[in-house]
């Protein structure tokens, strides 16, 4: 994120509170680049499992939410730039998917093969992110009012409730 985009969201920010679905939204970007980020970087292969163990979880609840609550809302806009974006975050998150199952069914966590594709997980979570921050907050912010927002953030939460509920259940 460059210094024009910082100072871009520090000055939303009065305007955001906690309900609304872009600070849940940044909220969920933070934790899972912490994750993917410490994931990659590390060079042990029991701590990157660890790590591992932590992200896919959270990455699953946050991405299927995501798509469910946000992107659903966004197609619906009459919109091309909002199809257009919700669209390629559905294909995105299909592509980190698909890295997320590679990294799970490889035991071989210290290898450099192993850590070259947590680096590719880490820059597409990175990329996706960067572009949500700035394309998609801003459709958001013209194309829904503050109480439409935390309407979005409210069933965010409740969508990512329910999937946690699953998953523990599984």
């Amino acid at each position: 994120m460059t210094l024009v985009d910082e100072i871009r969201l520090l000055l939303e920010a009065p305007t955001m509170n906690a309900r609304d679905i872009r600070t849940l939204l940044r909220n969920d970007h933070e934790e899972v680049l912490k994750l993917a980020r410490d994931m990659y970087e590390s060079e042990s292969g029991d701590e990157r499992r660890a790590l591992l163990r932590q992200l896919r979880p959270a990455l699953f609840v946050y991405a299927r939410a995501e798509e469910k609550e946000v992107y659903d809302a966004l197609l619906k806009l009459p919109v091309p730039e909002a199809r257009d974006l919700a669209y390629e975050g559905y294909v995105e998150h299909g592509v980190v998917d698909d890295l997320m199952e590679k990294l799970l069914k490889s035991r071989k966590t210290e290898t450099d093969e192993w850590k070259a594709h947590a680096k590719v997980l880490f820059d597409l979570v990175e990329q996706h992110v960067g572009a949500q921050s700035e394309q998609m907050f801003a459709l958001l912010s013209r194309h829904f009012d503050d109480d439409g927002r935390d309407s979005l953030g409210r069933r965010f939460v409740a969508a990512k409730s329910r999937l946690s509920m699953r998953l523990r259940a599984a």
